[in-house]
């Protein structure tokens, strides 16, 4: 998201009244009686910007506003809304009027002068901060921030005195003591010992910026890093990194280059190179360098790529075995049977890694490497990539990097991502089958963590899944999700959870293959949400284990399955399809609970979804999501919020069609 839905008009007059009803300092007696309504919704406001849901959480917003015009915490949310999705200008505004507003909040001022440091205006950076240095004497993060605005209007002396206040109040305050080091390397007062030090210190500080998804801060450490101590290698490798993760491309590699150079074993530097050449879609580069890297950091890969060298080249390809219809009957529905495993005497491996593949070649050459660099035999663990009839097929990019390892099959029609999902079930062997998407990719210690965990797991236990974050085509990261903390082993309690909304994503979860036995595989109906029915279905019947690091990456791009399918309105249609679904098999004491909140919940959920046709132009399908929306809820309170959303700009195509429909019809005599 990279607008909002209200005008720049519409922001500026909003902050007129704030700012004029502020300083008439009159309360009505209306909003006086809002108070708790008010604090209600500021809490929902702040929870759905917390969850990267920004379009319901600027709607709340200025619900507040529209009831108290000059609530400071709906300037400030708004505000930081605005500079989270890339709108200094907006953001600006806000936590301006919010200063004004609440002269005393330190959090304004604080904000106020990170915007104004991150666009460089350093002179405007430092009166916010020696605002908010008035208000809250001896803060670390202020005396820190404020030296650096300094610093970077070559003010050296005063900005190393708030340096060395800060670790006066906390000696192992790292900011401080990095910012510090380099004003003393700028004025060539470090030793050679101190420059490596202070090098080191840059680079783990780099590090810690870049988790937190602050790269621009991440560049500029590792830098520095490197102007003090120009061969340190870990600093070449971590900038490489910020730089791929900024989108530097070229840099970036002139990073890994440099890397391979002081070290020509750096295994990590080559898979990395790999990512950047699959980017730029020079494929051949890109297998060269997954290669050489797979080689290096996992020993069973280059044995087994020395061995297909004496492997005979054929041309032929394998076509998926598609097995006999049959049905499992679950509540009032039916699914497709999963057979079992023929027994052939061969020991079956703990994992089948399931890769379902159409058409994109953009992102398999990595989904495949993730897990090849996990793959320690074919008795651990077997590949299987199923080719939904991609034309032409992808049987050469696969052979590229998993010749002898992972085995290819081609549809022989296209089955669409159920069926395909069905058949690579049904062709897999393993104990456990992993579902992988051809456009994510897992982890380091991704499937070594769990089978630790689920080797000696209770039969009651029927699938597991692990924390993941979604990143967008750039790989960075929108979204993270560790459903129950911290805790590690199994809940008894999904149910409460997926049965109202999905919060897990395919490529974090595993499934033990006789729980498809026994349960079926994926409804053919079902062309979205498939993977939420069958977690719904699974968590009426089973335990599950949970595995709480992030350990997978679900990438969210523009040529996803889901775009399409919420452009057609199909998304929609599927969630309340499913939602129908499971209404049948649900249990009985909780059955009429979680459907009621599920209809509740995507009510709001879709509502969202309606502006991708609307953006894109789509005014077909974005009357068919309207139309399956009203299909899942219909309350006086989900109405009340259509029309609400129907008086955003955004929604004026829609709301312009309806009305021209409405004059169209025709009248009764």
């Amino acid at each position: 998201m990279n607008t909002t839905n209200i005008s720049e008009s519409k922001v500026k007059s909003l902050i007129e009244i704030a700012v004029q009803k502020h300083q008439s300092g009159q309360k009505d007696e209306a909003e006086l009686l809002d108070k708790t309504e008010v604090a209600e919704i500021l809490e929902l406001a702040v929870q759905q910007q917390r969850d990267n849901s920004l379009v319901e959480a600027e709607l709340l917003y200025i619900q507040v506003l529209e009831k108290q015009p000059d609530n400071p915490e709906a300037l400030y949310g708004l505000g930081m809304l605005a500079q989270q999705i890339g709108q200094p200008q907006t953001a600006e505004q806000w936590l301006s009027a919010a200063s004004q507003v609440q002269p005393d909040s330190v959090k304004t001022w604080f904000s106020l002068g990170n915007l104004r440091l991150a666009q460089e205006q350093f002179s405007e950076a430092e009166k916010a901060y020696r605002q908010a240095l008035v208000l809250l004497p001896n803060s670390l993060p202020i005396y820190n921030n404020l030296g650096y605005t300094l610093q970077q209007q070559g003010l050296f002396e005063e900005a190393i005195n708030y340096y060395q206040k800060a670790l006066e109040l906390k000696p192992d305050f790292i900011e401080a003591e990095v910012s510090l080091g380099n004003a003393l390397h700028a004025q060539g007062k470090l030793s050679s010992n101190q420059q490596m030090h202070y090098a080191q210190l840059n680079n783990q500080l780099g590090i810690a910026r870049k988790k937190a998804l602050d790269l621009k801060n991440a560049i500029t450490c590792h830098k520095q890093a490197i102007a003090l101590k120009p061969d340190l290698l870990e600093a070449h490798y971590n900038l490489g990194l910020a730089l791929q993760a900024q989108g530097q491309l070229e840099e970036a590699i002139a990073s890994y280059q440099r890397t391979l150079e002081l070290n020509p074993n750096y295994g990590e530097a080559y898979l990395n190179l790999g990512k950047i050449y699959q980017q730029q879609n020079n494929l051949t580069e890109a297998i060269s360098a997954y290669q050489q890297g797979l080689k290096l950091i996992n020993p069973h890969y280059a044995k087994a790529l020395a061995a297909t060298q004496a492997l005979e080249n054929t041309d032929e390809i394998p076509v998926t075995p598609l097995y006999p219809q049959g049905e499992v009957q679950i509540g009032k529905y039916y699914f497709p049977l999963i057979p079992p495993v023929s027994e052939t005497g061969d020991k079956r491996p703990f994992w089948s890694v399931v890769i379902p593949a159409y058409q994109r070649t953009d992102y398999l050459l990595e989904c495949l490497v993730s897990v090849l660099a996990e793959w320690s035999g074919t008795e651990e663990m077997e590949i299987l990539v199923i080719d939904d009839a991609s034309t032409p097929p992808l049987y050469q990019l696969v052979n590229a990097i998993g010749r002898g390892i992972v085995r290819y099959y081609r549809n022989p029609q296209n089955l669409r991502q159920q069926g395909t999902w069905n058949a690579g079930v049904s062709n897999s062997r393993g104990l456990w089958i992993h579902l992988l998407h051809d456009d994510d990719y897992v982890l380091p210690g991704f499937y070594t963590r769990l089978k630790q965990s689920l080797e000696g797991c209770p039969d009651s236990v029927g699938a597991a899944f692990t924390g993941y974050e979604n990143i967008n085509e750039t790989r960075e990261i929108t979204f993270r999700q560790q459903l129950y903390g911290t805790y590690k082993g199994i809940v008894s309690d999904l149910l409460l959870y997926v049965g109202v909304a999905n919060p897990l994503n395919p490529p974090a979860v595993v499934i033990r293959r006789t729980t498809y036995e026994r349960l079926g595989g994926y409804h053919p109906e079902l062309t979205s949400t498939l993977d939420w029915e069958i977690y719904k279905r699974i968590a009426t019947f089973y335990d599950w284990w949970y595995e709480p690091e992030i350990l997978v990456h679900y990438r969210v791009h523009s040529q996803s399955m889901r775009t399409e399918l919420s452009l057609s309105g199909d998304r929609v249609a599927s969630i309340r399809r499913s939602i129908e679904i499971s209404e049948s098999y649900l249990p009985a004491d909780l059955c009429v609970k979680i459907t009621a909140q599920s209809r509740k919940h995507y009510f709001i959920n879709c509502l969202a979804d309606t502006e991708i046709p609307l953006e894109a132009g789509h005014l077909t399908g974005a009357f068919r999501t309207l139309e399956e929306i009203l299909k899942i809820d219909r309350s006086a309170e989900s109405l009340a919020q259509l029309f609400a959303w129907l008086r955003t700009d955004i929604a004026t195509p829609l709301r312009d069609e309806i009305a021209f429909r409405l004059i169209s019809l025709p009248l009764n005599n």
